[in-house]
């Protein structure tokens, strides 16, 4: 955990450099990272994490006004800490990738079958129907959520991470208006945690060392920014209470499995 919050420090001080890295562009039309003619040693399948965030900004940035119409600018402090925090990962996702790297190339998609592209998110909608009172939302504790996982996964790896983390998603079902990016991040990290078995049994075939370690740094990225998810739930309830359904809408659904459809190519 230490060495993960480091990571996202050092990051930090990397934000003011946060622009694409050489040979690549953002499409002025599109939310899709792509190549430009200077690319040379890497192809988009080995920068799965940073295509992922550059595609969340990117969307967050189109959607950001028309929250703003909406709510009279009172979303806007929240689209632009969500890109801020998109941004912020993006020299982090940078040393994700290039650890995958020689696992991509043995075909093992550590990375890409962990994020769900972005071209699955819903479809803009103004409001939702009936969105629950804003007095029935109840703050999550992402302390207690962060160590309750991170202590089964010391006790019992992967599978048991993935039981706890799934433990944690049940408590937020109650309430669907509600704690989209906690949930979003506790499901990916799900997903993360049942692929990591995954990449361990195609690396033993193809002799290859262990992929764990790339897999536990992106899990330890994710419970280290659950405090950051509750902060943006905190401030975007009052909204969803109204039915904008800010964040909960700007999140692609996120299979605990990976599959040729939800995933990077």
């Amino acid at each position: 955990m230490r060495a993960s919050r480091a990571c996202l420090c050092l990051a930090l001080l990397a934000a003011a450099l946060c622009v694409p890295a050489p040979g690549w562009t953002q499409s002025a039309d599109s939310s899709h990272v792509v190549a430009t003619d200077s690319a040379t040693a890497d192809t988009p399948s080995s920068r799965c994490m940073e295509i992922h965030l550059r595609e969340a900004a990117h969307l967050n940035r189109e959607r950001m006004a028309r929250y703003s119409t909406l709510t009279g600018g009172r979303s806007r402090g929240i689209s632009r800490r969500l890109i801020w925090t998109e941004r912020l990962a993006i020299p982090v996702a940078w040393y994700v990738d290039w650890r995958a790297r020689r696992f991509l190339r043995a075909g093992i998609r550590v990375t890409c079958d962990d994020f769900v592209p972005m071209a699955h998110t819903p479809a803009f909608r103004e409001r939702n129907a009936d969105p629950p009172p804003f007095s029935s939302f109840r703050p999550s504790d992402p302390r207690r959520i962060r160590r309750t996982i991170d202590g089964a996964y010391r006790s019992g790896g992967f599978p048991a991470a993935s039981t706890a983390i799934e433990r944690e998603i049940e408590h937020l079902q109650g309430t669907p208006a509600f704690h989209c990016m906690m949930r979003h991040l506790l499901e990916s990290a799900l997903r993360i945690s049942n692929q990591a078995s995954v990449y361990e049994a195609q690396a033993r075939e193809r002799g290859l060392r262990s992929p764990a370690g790339v897999s536990r740094l992106m899990l330890n990225l994710h419970l280290s920014t659950l405090g950051e998810a509750a902060k943006l739930d905190r401030r975007a309830a009052p909204l969803q209470a109204e039915g904008i359904p800010i964040i909960c809408q700007d999140v692609p659904p996120i299979p605990p499995r990976a599959d040729s459809s939800h995933s990077h190519p």
